[in-house]
């Protein structure tokens, strides 16, 4: 090597690390490597020169560099100078080389002059500044991975702003779309997200700079529904100098949709990563966006419910009733007019109209046939219909639903010209299908029948309370009276302290769940929920629903509860919540049963020494553990696997009680 070729060599030492010394943590590494491929076009006096470097983690594009060419002509000229083993001709007037360092490949350089050939002491030069351009990528990735943490964050924090303060999932889609534009300086952004109801993927939001046909969205929208992770798409045909990144949206494994984003210049490793994180982000926002809208349809039915009970209780006059409970229907939907249709004996005669909105306007030629047609197609059917495209004789919009008592349609509620420019929506028809199972009975359920099924409706599996009802005697059954049952007492241990190391939030989830847990065992076995008081549940098996084998439902129910706690137990250790032990106590014999309080409020419970017994017992058992008093253990003795104990001197009970804790029970 002469003086001059060293000398040479020397000079673009310097001269890159002038160049990566320049650069500090908060400048883009992009532009350095910009700066390195314009040094290099002029040490080579060469027409261009290209740099590409890969991602950490995969094959992924980090940065492209072009000094004299254009970045897609560098990535087809990269890929292949990747597979090389050193420097090599690639064509006549390109030499390129991979840049390797302790056996990693990290991207490659390739330089293009055409107007000489090149030499020896070329490919040494182009080695040197390989040798040197390594150390900079390694400074550039240091770089790129903090200036990413910190995009991330920035992203993650606008979207998470945006979350708390847009409860409505349009404003969300519309939202995304601008954050995700600025992040990746996108000429196009699509987001497709499933239909609440049907699961069918729609294009929630678009921004085309490009103007795209409307083909080429749908191939888009298609493509999202495969996508199981970020990656790139296939540019549509005509417009092949757009690079698509897609991404889907997830949220415990199911599927909300995706979104694609288009721009001229290729995405790099790190936009791929960055799109996975804002997707992580956006799709749980979506989520609770539905959770949250969800909840306030919940909300609006319980609250309408509320009011037509209340209509119920307070209204004597049949007719009053059926107009007051009209009205509140036809505001729920935003109809104009509102109607209710009822036969007058069974189904041998015609529909009657009992009630309107707005007097005569519905008695009219122009409006009865339409009514009529509607009302009976939701009859013969017995499903919900509606019509947001009629626009005949004054009427835009038609919704119509049957009314259904005991498993017979007994009428119609409608309402015609809904207020909304396109219609009764799909909340309208949600909101009235569960509030008009209420309706019904709400109206026509004969008096003792309403007062037994709201007395007994928490209290009683609903098929045995139906049973009930059609008992003959169904009103005696609340009148208070002597009665032998069994009577079963559940809580948990120590969840007084339990209670105050957890927040409030969790701690009415977690017990929700363990009550509800509870109160299916009781009513599987054909209990009455007596009463929760705190974490206790109290149930009855033999009233008012009369259970020969009262003791052994009860016996048999106590031991399922503590397996169904101790299954409910390990669920919620796994998700990392803590539920306590508990105890249950069950005893037999004589109560006084039946409908208890005053006229403002009246429940279905039991008093008598084996309610007082049954509670002590409960209060004694240990975690885990069943304690049966002798009437029980009398009874069920021929099935029952015990343990006898001494006998214990309980809060309220005179003499030492004997008590055995119960085991299993044999099968029968």
């Amino acid at each position: 090597m002469d003086h001059a070729q060293l000398q040479r060599q020397i000079e673009l030492i310097q001269a890159l690390d002038r160049i990566r010394d320049s650069y500090g943590d908060d400048d883009d590494p992009a532009a350095m490597f910009t700066a390195i491929a314009d040094l290099l076009m002029r040490q080579f006096d060469a027409q261009a020169c290209g740099i590409l470097l890969l991602g950490t983690t995969d094959d992924a594009l980090e940065c492209v560099a072009a000094s004299g060419m254009d970045a897609s002509q560098v990535i087809e000229l990269g890929h292949q100078a990747l597979a090389l083993d050193g420097w090599s001709l690639l064509t006549t007037n390109t030499l390129a080389t991979p840049i390797i360092l302790n056996g990693e490949r990290l991207g490659a350089l390739m330089i293009i002059r055409p107007q000489q050939a090149f030499d020896e002491a070329d490919t040494r030069l182009l080695e040197v500044a390989e040798s040197h351009v390594d150390s900079a990528v390694i400074q550039a990735r240091t770089t790129w991975k903090y200036r990413q943490r910190n995009r991330e964050l920035e992203a993650i924090h606008e979207i998470d702003h945006l979350r708390d303060y847009t409860p409505h999932e349009s404003d969300l889609i519309s939202g995304f779309t601008s954050i995700l534009l600025k992040y990746f300086q996108a000429e196009l952004c699509m987001i497709a997200l499933s239909h609440s109801d049907s699961g069918e993927l729609i294009v929630r939001g678009v921004v085309d700079k490009n103007t795209l046909p409307a083909e080429a969205l749908d191939v888009m929208r298609e493509a999202v529904e495969d996508l199981n992770a970020a990656r790139a798409l296939p540019a549509p045909e005509g417009f092949e100098q757009l690079n698509l990144l897609a991404a889907p949206l997830f949220v415990s494994g199911q599927r909300l949709g995706g979104l694609v984003i288009g721009r001229t210049s290729p995405f790099r490793a790190s936009e791929h990563r960055l799109l996975t994180v804002m997707t992580t982000q956006m799709d749980s926002a979506i989520a609770y966006s539905r959770l949250h809208q969800q909840l306030n349809q919940r909300t609006k039915e319980l609250e309408v419910i509320y009011r037509i009970d209340r209509i119920r209780d307070q209204e004597t006059d049949f007719d009053a009733l059926l107009q007051k409970v009209l009205h509140e229907l036809c505001e729920v939907v935003s109809g104009e007019i509102g109607y209710i249709m009822l036969y007058t004996d069974r189904k041998e005669t015609p529909l009657e109209m009992k009630s309107s909105t707005v007097d005569g306007a519905l008695t009219s030629a122009e409006y009865a046939a339409i009514i009529q047609d509607f009302s009976r197609q939701a009859l013969e059917t017995g499903q919900l219909i509606y019509d947001n495209a009629v626009n005949t004789a004054g009427v835009r919009s038609i919704i119509a639903i049957p009314l259904i008592l005991n498993q017979r349609i007994i009428g119609v509620f409608g309402a015609v010209n809904s207020r909304h420019t396109r219609g009764f929506s799909s909340e309208d028809r949600r909101l009235l299908s569960a509030i008009t199972s209420q309706v019904d009975t709400a109206i026509f359920e004969r008096l003792e029948q309403r007062r037994m099924r709201s007395l007994l409706s928490r209290s009683v599996d609903p098929k045995v309370l139906d049973y009930m009802l059609r008992q003959t005697n169904a009103a005696n059954m609340l009148a208070g009276g002597r009665i032998v049952i069994s009577v079963l007492f559940a809580d948990l241990r120590g969840s007084t302290q339990w209670a105050e190391q957890i927040e409030p939030e969790e701690l009415v989830t977690v017990l929700n769940l363990f009550l509800g847990k509870m109160t299916d065992v009781i009513f599987k076995y054909g209990g009455t929920l007596d009463k929760f008081v705190g974490d206790q549940v109290i149930g009855l098996f033999g009233s008012p629903l009369f259970l020969p084998d009262h003791a052994e439902r009860a016996t048999a129910a106590a031991l399922e509860m503590q397996a169904a706690h101790r299954e409910l137990s390990a669920e919620l250790a796994a998700r990392g919540h803590n539920l306590p032990s508990m105890g249950v106590g069950v005893s037999s014999g004589e109560v006084i049963a039946g409908e208890l309080g005053p006229s403002i409020r009246t429940d279905f419970t039991a008093v008598g020494r084996a309610m007082n017994l049954g509670a002590r017992l409960c209060s004694a058992a240990g975690p885990g553990q069943i304690f049966i008093s002798q009437a029980t253990y009398d009874l069920v003795q021929l099935r029952s696997e015990v343990r006898a104990l001494e006998p214990l001197h309980l809060k309220g009970i005179s003499q030492p009680a004997p008590v055995y804790e119960l085991l299993a029970l044999k099968e029968p």
